[in-house]
């Protein structure tokens, strides 16, 4: 998604995916990708990049709390704010049930079992 030189953000945004300002946000934004502020973008308020946050040379960064993964802050941008980073945490994606499961019994039964020992060649 991209806020462009002429858009507006008033509150809050979460997008699934990467997000791209180059206009002016007044509140928090969260992105599971990437977030790029760039072009002269402006963002006051927090800010969560699951995988990196770049902030350009002539954009604006000014946040209480960012966090992020990765962060680049290029050479003549503005930033300020306090800097978490970590890998981000999301939610866990669930996994297509394409393989059935052995019931759990069945499982820890074949743990039980003593191991048996191959023939060596």
């Amino acid at each position: 998604m991209v806020l462009g030189p002429n858009d507006r953000l008033v509150g809050q945004l979460f997008i699934a995916g990467d997000l791209r300002v180059a206009g002016t946000v007044d509140g928090a934004l969260e992105a599971t990708g990437d977030i790029e502020i760039a072009r002269g973008g402006k963002v006051k308020g927090d800010v969560t990049a699951h995988k990196r946050l770049s902030v350009g040379a002539d954009a604006s960064l000014v946040a209480g709390d960012v966090r992020v993964a990765r962060l680049t802050v290029e050479d003549g941008a503005t930033f300020s704010g306090r800097v978490s980073m970590e890998t981000a945490r999301l939610p866990s994606v669930p996994v297509a049930a394409s393989e059935p499961q052995p019931p759990e019994s069945e499982v820890v039964a074949a743990l039980a079992e003593p191991l048996k020992k191959g023939k060596r060649r």
